[in-house]
């Protein structure tokens, strides 16, 4: 006959183990929905303001909105113009960037007075962008900063992207480095952001709660019409 105290303790490790194994699962299915589906970021710094991390009238210049990355769909669709993205510049494995895809893989992308301008084999002579998600102190005002550089020939399978605050963006305009300090002067290649170093596509605002929304990526219809005239 078992012991009756043995068969006690059988039971109550049977169910840790029972819960360690559900932990286990539960965690493992987190690791993968954050690796692969989506997860949750923290943005950092005044780069895409006025559209994220503007938290009550003002732009914030540390840690302040948290959105959710849709992760899945780079697997199943190409990246759009417009899109938020996350990524790794290609000199960097360990810091992330969030700005905005305003260059698609094969096109050419030039600043010229204060605006931005892309050909591509529907548009062979060139497009101004119009970009209503800029606020009044960066719309007609996109600098190239102290680089020499104004015009871009995006490689394949890579993009350029710019900050919504164009001011105080660091981004393809200077390599993802400071543009005072030589920026794109010798590694112009830096200036491009590679499909896999895409960690994901901002989706949703989900903190601080008043701020909740999904985000959603413009139309840029002028580019059906190609037209450097204003230049």
């Amino acid at each position: 006959m078992e012991n009756p105290s043995l068969s006690k303790y059988k039971k109550i490790w049977l169910w840790i183990l029972d819960l360690v194994i559900n932990v286990a699962i539960c965690f493992g299915l987190l690791m993968l929905i954050e690796k692969f589906l989506i997860a949750p970021f923290d943005i950092y710094g005044p780069s895409m303001c006025d559209n994220l991390n503007f938290i009550k009238g003002e732009c914030v210049k540390e840690y302040g909105e948290k959105i959710i990355l849709d992760k899945a769909s780079l697997y199943v669709k190409d990246l759009q113009r417009g899109d938020i993205i996350v990524f790794t510049p290609k000199f960097s494995d360990e810091k992330f960037f969030i700005k905005r895809v305003i260059g698609l893989p094969g096109e050419t992308v030039e600043i010229l007075n204060g605006e931005v301008y892309v050909t591509n084999s529907e548009n062979q002579t060139g497009t101004k962008l119009e970009e209503p998600y800029l606020n009044e102190e960066n719309i007609h005002n996109t600098k190239s900063f102290a680089t020499g550089h104004k015009v871009y020939k995006i490689p394949e399978n890579e993009y350029f992207v710019l900050g919504d605050n164009r001011g105080a963006s660091t981004d393809s305009r200077s390599c993802f480095k400071s543009p005072y300090s030589g920026g794109c002067e010798e590694n112009i290649e830096d200036a491009f952001v590679k499909k896999e170093d895409i960690e994901g596509k901002a989706w949703i605002i989900f903190w601080p709660i008043q701020n909740w929304e999904t985000i959603d990526s413009p139309e840029y219809k002028e580019l059906q019409k190609s037209s450097l005239e204003e230049k």
